[in-house]
């Protein structure tokens, strides 16, 4: 069984563009993102950056090269569509979506997950239903045949084929679906640490510098006590971090 990780980026975000390559305590974001599950992955092919067709995402494109990183391209709008070509083109049997803002993905789980898509003959594996785990730390196994067999369902939205996803939580009996959910550390159930805005930018740096090199093993323990170290520059507003920086 070929279970390949996929990187889902592009350079034009909205909210901050270029996110994706921005230097993060001197090292861009992807680096550290490639760096982490590199370390996770049986085989170098069985990681790949998918990043669009379009000229906006030649830069990433480009890096990737340079760093000897794989990327395969596809439609920049329609991202079910490049995730699917993007594991048929390397022959993955399962898919692993991983999205561009998500650096603090939590290792022991995404390796729980793999394990279980070895052992159980899932069509769809997710930490996301709930949100028990904090926002950024999205995890999605799905058998790529069975993904195939549902685009004809998923290509009549465009916010089916934006969110990639979307289609089987609206329909949770479609196909063989297993949920996790969060039963190491549940106080962070609601934590937004997906970077998506420049006020993130500066709890990224402050989270950075605590973890160091552990960033690359961290587990949910050790992020919440992170957490913990932080919590008088940056207040947790509902499902959001409140930025407090004068």
């Amino acid at each position: 069984m070929k279970i390949g990780t996929i990187i889902l980026c592009r350079y034009s975000s909205t909210r901050l563009p270029g996110k994706i390559l921005k230097p993060l305590l001197g090292k861009p974001v992807l680096s550290y993102l490639y760096e982490k599950f590199s370390a996770q992955v049986d085989h170098p092919d069985e990681l790949l950056v998918c990043t669009s067709t379009d000229t906006t995402d030649d830069i990433i494109a480009d890096f990737c090269r340079e760093n000897e990183m794989n990327v395969y391209r596809g439609s920049l709008e329609n991202v079910a569509e490049r995730f699917l070509q993007a594991a048929e083109h390397m022959n993955y049997d399962y898919a692993v979506r991983i999205n561009g803002d998500a650096l603090f993905v939590d290792i022991p789980t995404y390796l729980e997950m793999k394990e279980t898509c070895r052992q159980q003959a899932f069509d769809f594996i997710s930490n996301v239903k709930g949100r028990s785990f904090p926002f950024g730390m999205s995890i999605e196994f799905v058998k790529t045949t069975f993904y195939a067999a549902i685009q004809e369902d998923i290509q009549i939205s465009d916010r089916y084929k934006e969110h990639v996803t979307l289609y089987l939580y609206e329909n949770e009996k479609i196909g063989k679906q297993h949920h996790i959910k969060n039963t190491t550390c549940p106080a962070l159930a609601g934590l937004d640490v997906a970077l998506d805005e420049p006020k993130d930018w500066d709890l990224y740096q402050d989270i950075m510098k605590q973890l160091g090199q552990d960033f690359y093993s961290c587990d949910l323990k050790e992020f919440n006590l992170i957490i913990e170290l932080i919590k008088d520059e940056y207040k947790l507003a509902g499902k959001a971090w409140a930025f407090t920086h004068s």
